[in-house]
């Protein structure tokens, strides 16, 4: 059963609708008593406004904060989408494009921390998503699978170095690996949720099998509705039927999919370390700025 006091952290049913019946009762009571009542709306009003700025949001940059899981959505053999419930239920999760959650689990008696991308609509309310991809032997993402709803995992961030701006480059290339896909994914949804950016955007993911590939119902959709994206597929072990490319990202497929080199374009990069070392030399030697593993905000070329 719904529990009906949650009406009351709404702002309708909490203030607005309170202040409004005070204000009637004590016009039909007494008009004299109205600066009395005025003071009281004062005082209740502020202390309302000091309590909602002072938990206003749930993640904060330094402090360590327990979320509740309340969904998993499998989305491969060992990959899945989880949600956490925010504190507030008109709360959004505003985080910078392209910038990490990190989040953090006792192993072994030591901290483990590892960073996340959340790939849910800036504009849902109550909730973010984040996507894990699970490793036998991974620390942190081992860990995943086995929560259950009710249960809490600890957050904090935003962390990141992007500074996204609408319209910033003509062009950008966008190369993904594996679920390096998540912050890519998020440039990607910024540009095409704001009617203002005109950016044309390109990319190329790569990944081993055809069911690594993550999220491409949605990405295939997103080129679908969205003229200015465009992406392209490699796998490294494709099926026989396989139309995408194959082999491990190229200055070929470079060249082909993704824009020229120049001062109005960008380009950027996100997966696993030696494949971002590989696509740095690549990209440097196509013409594009050098870049390193911890790039500049401002680098024409962007390793996340």
């Amino acid at each position: 059963m719904e529990d009906k006091r949650d009406l009351l952290k709404q702002p309708l049913h909490g203030i607005y609708i309170p202040i409004a019946l005070m204000i009637v009762g004590t016009l039909m009571l007494d008009v004299s008593y109205m600066p009395y009542t005025i003071a009281f709306i004062v005082i209740m009003c502020s202390i309302n406004f000091y309590s909602a700025w002072s938990r206003r949001c749930s993640i904060d940059p330094v402090k360590w904060t327990e979320l509740e899981m309340i969904d998993r959505t499998v989305i491969s053999k060992n990959s899945a989408i989880y949600r956490f419930q925010l504190k507030h239920q008109d709360e959004v999760l505003d985080i910078p494009t392209g910038h990490h959650l990190a989040c953090v689990f006792m192993v072994d008696g030591k901290d483990e921390v590892r960073y996340y991308s959340p790939i849910s609509n800036k504009y849902d309310a109550g909730f973010f998503d984040i996507l894990v991809k699970s490793y036998p032997n991974g620390k942190v993402s081992s860990r995943f699978p086995n929560l259950r709803e009710g249960q809490t995992v600890k957050f904090r961030g935003p962390v990141g170095r992007l500074e996204y701006k609408t319209n910033m480059a003509k062009e950008i290339g966008l190369i993904a690996g594996g679920s390096g896909i998540t912050p890519i994914l998020q440039v990607i949804t910024e540009v095409i949720t704001t009617p203002a950016d005109t950016t044309k955007i390109s990319l190329i993911y790569a990944n081993n099998t055809l069911n690594d590939i993550l999220l491409r119902d949605e990405i295939d959709e997103l080129s679908k509705n969205y003229p200015n994206f465009k992406v392209h597929y490699t796998l490294t072990e494709p099926p026989a039927n396989w139309e995408g490319s194959t082999g491990f990202v190229s200055k070929e497929m470079i060249t082909k999919y993704l824009p020229k080199p120049s001062e109005e374009n960008r380009l950027f990069i996100c997966g696993p370390p030696e494949m971002k070392k590989s696509l740095i030399e690549i990209s440097q030697e196509l013409g594009w700025d050098k870049t390193s593993m911890k790039s500049d905000p401002n680098d024409q070329v962007f390793c996340f």
